[in-house]
């Protein structure tokens, strides 16, 4: 309803005018606070404005969501006598004859009212910043010293590439307040049909500097990464409609044009010279009107050197091309991530280089990655040719002969599903290079054994490293198409190597990364490219006239997985599917006898020792075989080494093989926790779960973490259940430690407390991640709840086969039976449950189903000893998997929530999920690698889920309707599509999805925002907002030890006096342990000396560790010891996605460092009947490593050094018998 104003004092502003008619419609005769459901009435106020736009005329216009509100108002000022007043005039209100539209009628219903205190701060920053400032140049170059410049001396800016105009400037730089950036227009309107736009977000600033060069103002920035760089049209055609004018008119561009495309991949920081000495200084004021700190007035000098000119490039390519590609990889990593420049390389370290790679050409690579580490952590006053010296033999010669002589014991103690791996990274300009380091092995990268370094991993991402994500006025069309199109079809050269693309996985393509192989010649197989990989996988003429699907077949070879055993043809059958298309019962599960199981089973054992501990034989694996992949469940009924696979297992024909390997994607011998996450929270809050519950389930996380520290029992369970701190064995430690009388908090503790200030920090760090997830995520551990894989129940197959008395699951049953390795007896769920499978996004993906708990003793049942499983009903109208979001059985995980109090009381349909069909070539034609380059490119450029679901929630927050909106339930929809869009090929185009309906996002979003501005965010009413608020994160506090010194690690060889050796707590614990095996305690200082080489290689490989994996690549920003001991990265990250990447390659890489070092103190010749001598040996070792790290608790990373040793000295003292 509008109603008219009138008598409005002309000074008030529309902000004042709110706040009266707020005080009025959210006071007690409208608004009943106590309503948990209500929510505080929204209305628009707008102003007539005065002669020349100045102030008001004395009228307006309030508009309310519904008539009956306006009626009650009217009421209330004329009825009952109540006046209106604004700065203490009284406002006169009318009935008016218009009406509101029916979006903003919608808007007002839906949408949460905002303390218009926020509007009038943005609206004001706005106004104070809406002016431009001329740009005579812009710059593009380094930073750098002079050989002879002191430490001391200011660096200098060395101008690679110049863009302005002779007789007039380069254009106009302001700021846009809402983007959080500065752009800087490049042309001139008047004369040019197109422009170029040089971006530069404020997060990306690291430094910004003002001054006068020769008279020159100017203004210099030193940037993190390079800025975004765009192309527009200037007189673009406009059709008067501000959503079609503002979209997509903006083009990203990798170059500003060839001179500059040349310089890009290496100079990215930025100088401009402006107008007047006033215009700098009223930057300055604008950057704090913007809320960016002020820059500081300092002289740069600038020069033109020139370091990377066609002429300089080529002499470097030249040179480079001539080392192993172990140096020329590093070499290349030292140019392409800003290190060095072209002079430094072939000046000033060359003869050191050369020098290196004669002495010492085995080590020469690792000792250069060592040297990019260093330069990226360098002192201040260090020299790049201090780093240098550091690294190389002489002062480290020690560690690296160490290194030589251990190559092949690291080889053996690799798992062997892993290898070290080289990554590459392209953005719109540059390269950026990472490795070798651990990642997973697949398939095909197994078949070539010692030729893994011709393989990389090939990620393309936007120049912070992030996902590419367009703004809505960007298209990034032509970027991808050219920059990423064009590297995936032509290849590119690197180190003297020309790489061409090969395929990718599934999970690989979620990330946008690829691999990339150098064709090489192999002793048995001759000649091996891309295409030849590809061709011997099988064969692909089913879906070959689709890119998508041939491409997705092609990735199963390339699944991160685990070798386990060979089976021959005949002992693999295939059996048929139930149900019918397109919701099949058994979508993507077989079966394999419990011989099968055991014998991988053993396998994995073998490859993965730690695995021994865990005493539960997994009831169901995920696995690729030949052209099969999915589940396969244990069937007791099968005899001998067998297995069953369905139809819709077998994505492709593989070439006829005798004998094939099964390999193993994961395995499940432990039930997954159950957490409640965002999206869960929303729909459960729609479908009448009260915010109370929610509420209650996070106080009752919170306290169990904050009071996990008390005893060790409570912190094995904290670690264990969050999957925390499992790279170095912490959970396994932490039980040895309570074996020999330790004890936290504990009254009943027979060897002393554990008062380790390491192990505590450790656990600070651990419940900082938790409660991290918890504010950041809603990620709630819910009880009586799992997380399992879902089979299909094989009863009606039984049936089929001819089988009596069966027990079958009915339609909306399910059976789900857990047991931890610590339990002694399983636990059936029996009861009304909820399932739901993430992601969670329709409010019918979550549905109510009855639990069967354990199955009657006198029948035939195929799940009667499945553990840590679902088990899903294969009858009824349609598969319950494909209700929970368009689930199958080929790995999918289920959430099995029996919490009684998280039961939904309001029923909801679940969505059809039909399959929307597969995109094919138009022609009919047969799919090249091109097409599957092309494929690549498109869902690049589309890959939307992440938005989809953002935008989900945020709407669901803001309309009164919830999940139920129907803009909501059009973006379930979208996320479905979008799910599916890597194996269809069928985008979703973003700029067509349903839109916020306020600009304003909710508080609980501002998590994922490193600078965020109450400007932009409002106070969430519903649960996620409470939640969020509630929880305050603990900032743990790192000591001087938890990062690497720059000038490396400063050993002690005798302890301080103080301090004699081993008399710490936990050492004095073990003391009649380690007396009873090895008949002494203390070690001589000479031995414990001896592992100093050891502690080096440990030490440096942290280093790379901290410096690789965190997620900034800015010097001053890396992981600390304790982050990456508990495997957790506690940095904030705008896209979630890339912080769970970082943080898993951090634990692998982690994992893998701590088991070199385990296999190296201790290594039996056979593991499972380990001989006493070698288990006593292993002991003394162990014991020694453990004392060198105590005594060098103060260098960064001795302590987490210390803990690896510490579980060795348990494990081989549990082994010999010395403790329970």
């Amino acid at each position: 309803m509008n109603i008219e104003l009138a008598d409005v004092s002309f000074e008030a502003s529309e902000w004042d005018v709110k706040r009266a008619f707020g005080a009025i419609l959210h006071g007690e005769g409208f608004y009943n606070a106590s309503d948990p459901k209500s929510r505080p009435i929204n209305f628009k106020v707008s102003l007539n404005p005065g002669r020349g736009g100045v102030q008001n005329n004395g009228s307006g216009e309030l508009i309310l969501p519904n008539r009956k509100l306006g009626d009650k108002l009217l009421k209330w000022v004329y009825e009952d006598h109540n006046p209106v007043l604004v700065l203490g005039r009284k406002i006169r209100l009318f009935r008016s004859k218009d009406r509101p539209s029916r979006g903003l009628k919608e808007t007002l219903d839906k949408t949460p009212y905002l303390d218009p205190a926020l509007e009038e701060k943005r609206e004001e920053k706005l106004r104070k910043l809406d002016m431009g400032l001329h740009v005579d140049k812009l710059q593009f170059g380094v930073f750098y010293r002079r050989p002879q410049d002191p430490m001391t001396a200011s660096r200098i800016f060395s101008s690679e590439f110049e863009w302005g105009h002779r007789n007039k400037g380069a254009g106009m730089m302001w700021f846009e307040y809402d983007h959080k950036l500065i752009r800087i227009q490049l042309g001139d309107k008047m004369t040019e049909e197109i422009g170029s736009n040089v971006a530069i977000t404020f997060s990306n600033i690291r430094r910004m500097a003002i001054g006068m060069d020769y008279g020159n103002p100017f203004i210099v920035f030193e940037l993190l990464t390079p800025p975004m760089l765009e192309r527009e049209r200037f007189n673009r055609t406009r059709t008067g409609e501000d959503w079609r004018d503002q979209r997509k008119f903006r083009q990203r561009l990798s170059s500003l044009n060839d001179a500059h495309a040349v310089v890009a991949p290496y100079a990215h920081h930025i100088r401009l010279i402006l107008h007047s000495e006033q215009d700098i200084l009223t930057f300055a004021e604008l950057c704090t009107v913007a809320d960016l700190k002020k820059p500081f007035w300092i002289n740069v000098e600038s020069f033109n050197n020139g370091f990377f000119s066609p002429k300089q490039l080529h002499l470097y390519h030249i040179w480079v091309s001539k080392f192993a590609w172990p140096v020329a990889f590093q070499l290349e990593s030292l140019l392409h991530n800003g290190l060095l420049h072209t002079e430094d390389l072939l000046k000033h370290f060359r003869s050191h280089i050369e020098k290196l790679c004669r002495d010492y050409p085995d080590d020469a690579g690792d000792i250069l990655r060592d040297f990019s580490e260093a330069l990226r952590t360098k002192a201040p006053l260090d020299t790049y040719m201090d780093c240098f010296r550091r690294v190389t033999p002489g002062t480290g010669g020690q560690k690296w002969g160490m290194l030589r002589s251990d190559g092949q014991m690291t080889e053996r103690a690799r798992d062997s599903g892993k290898f070290k791996c080289y990554h590459v990274t392209f953005t719109p300009t540059r390269i950026l290079l990472e490795g070798p380091y651990v990642s997973q092995s697949n398939r095909v990268i197994r078949q070539f054994a010692g030729y893994e370094d011709h393989f990389l991993r090939v990620d393309f991402r936007d120049e912070d490293r992030l996902q590419y994500r367009w703004a809505r006025e960007v298209d990034g069309t032509t970027l991808l198409e050219e920059r990423v199109g064009g590297t995936l079809k032509h290849g590119f050269d690197l180190g003297g190597r020309h790489f061409e693309f090969l395929a990718y996985s599934q999970s690989a393509l979620r990330e946008h990364a690829v691999w990339f192989m150098n064709p090489f010649d192999h002793p048995t197989r001759g000649y091996v490219d891309g295409q030849r990989i590809r061709d011997s996988l099988g064969d692909f003429s089913k879906v070959i006239d689709a890119p998508s699907k041939y491409a997705a077949r092609l990735a199963q070879a390339f699944t991160a997985t685990d070798p386990s055993v060979s089976i021959s043809h005949d002992q693999c059958e295939e059996m048929s599917d139930m149900g019918e298309e397109p919701y099949l019962f058994t979508d993507g599960v077989g079966t394999i006898s419990p011989k099968l199981g055991d014998m991988i089973w053993e396998a994995l054992c073998t490859a993965k020792e730690d695995l021994r501990r865990h005493e539960r034989k997994p009831s169901a694996y995920q696995i690729r075989y030949l052209g099969y992949k999915g589940m396969v469940g244990i069937d007791e009924r099968l005899e001998g080494v067998k297995m069953r696979l369905r139809p819709s297992m077998n994505k492709f024909d593989a070439l006829d093989k005798d004998v094939a390997p099964i390999e193993i994607a994961r395995w499940f011998d432990k039930p997954g926790t159950s957490y409640l996450n965002r999206s869960l929270v929303m729909i459960l809050e729609d479908r009448g779960v009260d915010k109370e519950v929610f509420q209650k389930l996070q106080d009752k996380a919170v306290e169990a973490v904050v009071t996990a520290s008390d005893s060790i029992d409570g912190t094995v369970t904290l670690l264990k259940t969050h999957n925390i701190g499992l790279s170095l064995g912490l959970p396994y430690i932490l039980r040895g430690l309570k074996a020999i009388g330790m004890g936290m908090k504990e009254k009943e503790v027979t060897a002393g407390t554990l008062n380790d200030t390491f192990l505590y920090s450790l656990i600070g760090y651990a419940q900082a991640h938790i409660l991290r997830d918890m504010k950041h995520s809603a990620r709630i551990p819910i009880p009586d709840s799992y997380l399992l894989v879902g089979l299909a129940d094989e009863g009606p197959a039984y049936e089929a086969e001819g089988v009596q008395n069966v027990f079958c699951l009915k339609e909306n049953q399910i059976f789900a039976c857990v047991q931890n390795e610590t339990d002694d007896e399983p636990t059936y769920l029996q009861g009304v449950v909820v399932i739901s499978r993430s992601p969670v996004v329709h409010p019918g993906d979550v549905q109510r189903v009855y639990a069967v708990g354990k199955p009657p003793d006198d029948k035939v049942c195929f799940f009667r000893n499945l553990r840590n499983v679902v088990v899903l009903p294969s009858v009824g109208k349609r598969s319950l998997a494909s209700m929970l979001g368009g689930g199958d059985l080929d790995g999918d995980l289920y959430s099995v929530i029996k919490y009684s109090p998280l039961l939904p009381t309001e029923h909801a349909d679940p969505g059809s999920y039909e399959p929307v069909g597969t995109k094919r070539l138009p022609d009919g034609r047969q799919s090249t690698v091109d097409d599957i380059c092309d494929f690549i490119v498109e869902y690049i450029n589309s890959d939307v889920l992440g938005l989809l679901s953002d935008r989900h929630l945020i709407i669901a927050d803001q309309s009164r309707e919830g999940t139920n909106d129907p803009a909501c339930l059009d973006l379930a929809q979208l996320c479905s599509q979008a799910v599916d869009y890597p194996k269809n090929g069928i985008p979703v185009d973003i700029h067509d999805s349903p839109r916020l309906l306020i600009r304003f996002k909710p508080d609980w979003k501002m998590a994922e925002d490193n600078d965020p501005r109450d400007t932009d965010y409002y106070l969430s009413p519903r649960a996620l907002g409470e939640l969020f608020r509630s929880i305050t994160i603990p900032k743990p506090k790192p000591s001087a030890e938890s990062f690497p010194n720059p000038n490396g690690p400063q050993i002690v060889s005798k302890p301080a006096k103080r301090e004699p050796p081993l008399s710490d707590v936990i050492s004095l614990a073990l003391k009649p342990f380690i007396e009873r095996q090895l008949h002494y305690y203390e070690n001589s200082d000479r031995n414990v000396a001896d592992m100093r080489g050891l502690f080096l290689r440990y030490e440096q490989e942290l280093r790379y560790i901290c410096v690789t994996h965190a997620l900034s690549d800015a010097p001053d920003i890396r992981l600390q010891e304790e982050e990456v001991a508990i495997g957790t990265i506690l940095a904030n990250c705008s896209q979630h996605r890339w912080r769970t990447d970082r943080m898993h390659r951090m634990r692998m890489h982690a994992g893998e460092l701590a088991r070199e070092i385990k296999y190296k103190l201790y290594h039996p010749s056979d593991v499972l009947n380990p001989d006493q001598g070698e288990l006593l040996y292993g002991l003394s070792q162990a014991w020694l490593a453990w004392d060198f790290g105590t005594r060098n608790s103060s260098v960064f990373g001795a302590r987490s050094f210390s803990l690896v040793a510490l579980g060795v000295v348990l494990d081989t003292l549990s082994k010999l018998g010395g403790i329970p």
